[in-house]
């Protein structure tokens, strides 16, 4: 039953991607009240499969929904050209804004993520707390970026130049974060000089 429960969590975190991969294809082809609607429609499948499998939703997977309201009210409700040009502006904003929300209320995202490995003695930690407080504002400033990315890809324009600023970049950087939370927590609680099972590292 325990082998079955982690391959069925599995199945639905790799389904969180899903309204993502369609949103690329189909916005790439220029299809983007598919790539809206279908993203929606995805989304909303994936939290109630996780609401259902009894896997926390994240502030994260609120935001990705947020973007697809957002979007599909645009491109399908109102017919509006505004999600086309500046979706890129509009998805990273809602992130940021996201990421830095969660920091002025004290209470960092990537913690709900490493709660899920380290052990509950260790939530209230000092050095947990600060931990995701720093991994937090790495992934703040990443997505800050990225809006300016954006920005500059609906200013210059261009068939190649604005998919390279408002897509290429962005999953670069988005790469460099994945694996700044890979490696950072080991290295910051060895260096705080905390003794934790490596199995139970958080990380985000």
């Amino acid at each position: 039953m325990a082998e079955r429960k982690k391959s069925s969590d599995r199945a639905i975190g790799v389904l969180a991607f899903a309204p993502w991969i369609v949103f690329g294809f189909a916005s790439g082809f220029n299809h983007w009240r598919v790539a809206t609607g279908g993203g929606l429609i995805l989304c909303v499948v994936y939290l109630a499969m996780a609401v259902r499998a009894g896997i926390s939703i994240k502030l994260t997977d609120w935001t990705t929904l947020t973007i697809f309201v957002i979007g599909a009210a645009l491109t399908i409700g109102l017919r509006s050209p505004v999600f086309p040009i500046y979706g890129a502006v509009i998805i990273w904003s809602c992130f940021a804004l996201g990421a830095w929300g969660s920091v002025a209320i004290g209470r960092p995202f990537t913690a709900a993520y490493a709660r899920e490995n380290a052990p509950r003695e260790f939530w209230e930690h000092p050095i947990f707390i600060r931990l995701n407080l720093l991994m937090t504002l790495v992934w703040c400033g990443l997505m800050t970026v990225n809006i300016g990315f954006a920005v500059a890809g609906v200013m210059v324009g261009g068939n190649l130049v604005k998919p390279l600023l408002s897509f290429a970049l962005p999953a670069g950087l988005l790469v460099l974060g994945f694996s700044f939370n890979n490696r950072f927590p080991a290295r910051y609680l060895a260096r705080s000089g905390f003794q934790i099972p490596a199995a139970s590292a958080p990380a985000a």
